[in-house]
């Protein structure tokens, strides 16, 4: 398998690592970036809206499948904080799967799970009624969709923000990575991949770094703890891989100068299928509906 270039920016991740610290030069707002160059410059502290990675993903792999999204009706048996926020994560990284492939019904249904759980960690005026009702009156219009799905999704990141919830944010960032990762993995395996899409997947070791960096500061609360380790099992398969570093040279493709270091990682088959296997693994345990063997 080819050496891959990811197009994240180092330097400016590492910045962010605590997930505090000071607002960007430009103003910006903050947080977890899982895009592009230009996303991790412009974008830095802001929730994760994986547009772009999925946009790339339906330029490459095809239409999207509403069977590679967690169900709805599992949306009642999350009783847990942790299972709750993670899950928070899980289906709003869903909405935005949906609208970028202009799942529409699946938008408003995946809208409405999103609201009930967001109701349930108390970040209720993040999916308002009004939104629903302009999402019902758009879903012949898919741009139209996906900004208003966004829009919910920086409420809630704002919100919890707002509020200090550092333990729920942290929980519901990472239920977002691992459905982002779950969503674009299945559709490599489904229709193929390509090395912009295979880029993707192998520069989430640095979005992952990014992560676990800012749960540091939670890692020890008992509804965090789980989570921290299991993502670390899945770093230390990323931690295998070869990194090397570069001086950047020119521009972004917008015309911006750039700082810092070009990363290369290289990601065999043998590797990718660990990975591949790890997520699977953690979707399954993350995402299923709590009962009698809950432990939290």
């Amino acid at each position: 398998m080819p050496t891959l270039r990811p197009s994240l920016l180092l330097p400016f991740l590492m910045l962010a690592a605590c997930g505090g610290g000071e607002k960007p030069a430009d103003g910006t707002s903050g947080g977890l970036v899982i895009g592009g160059e230009e996303a991790a410059v412009t974008s830095m502290y802001q929730m994760p809206t994986p547009n772009e990675l999925f946009g790339l993903v339906r330029q490459m792999a095809g239409d999207g499948h509403r069977r590679l999204m967690n169900p709805s009706t599992n949306v009642d048996r999350y009783v847990s904080l942790r299972a709750r926020a993670v899950n928070f994560g899980v289906y709003a990284t869903d909405l935005v799967y949906a609208s970028s492939f202009k799942l529409n019904v699946d938008v408003a249904r995946y809208y409405l799970t999103s609201k009930k759980l967001a109701g349930s960690l108390g970040l209720d005026a993040a999916f308002t009624d009004a939104d629903f009702v302009r999402l019902e009156s758009n879903l012949a219009r898919g741009d139209s969709l996906e900004i208003i799905s966004n829009e919910a999704y920086q409420r809630a990141y704002e919100r919890m923000q707002l509020e200090n919830m550092g333990p729920v944010l942290h929980l519901v960032l990472a239920g977002g990575w691992m459905e982002s990762m779950h969503l674009v993995m299945r559709q490599i395996e489904a229709f193929g991949g390509s090395e912009a899409l295979m880029a993707r997947v192998a520069e989430q070791k640095v979005t992952l770094d990014h992560l676990l960096g800012m749960m540091e500061a939670t890692r020890d609360q008992p509804d965090v703890a789980a989570v921290y380790t299991d993502l670390s099992a899945v770093r230390a398969i990323y931690d295998q891989l070869e990194v090397k570093r570069s001086a950047h040279q020119g521009a972004s493709p917008s015309g911006r100068m750039v700082l810092g270091e070009d990363v290369t990682i290289e990601l065999t088959q043998a590797k990718y299928q660990e990975l591949a296997q790890a997520i699977d693994r953690l979707r399954a345990e993350w995402t299923k509906p709590e009962g009698a063997n809950t432990n939290s």
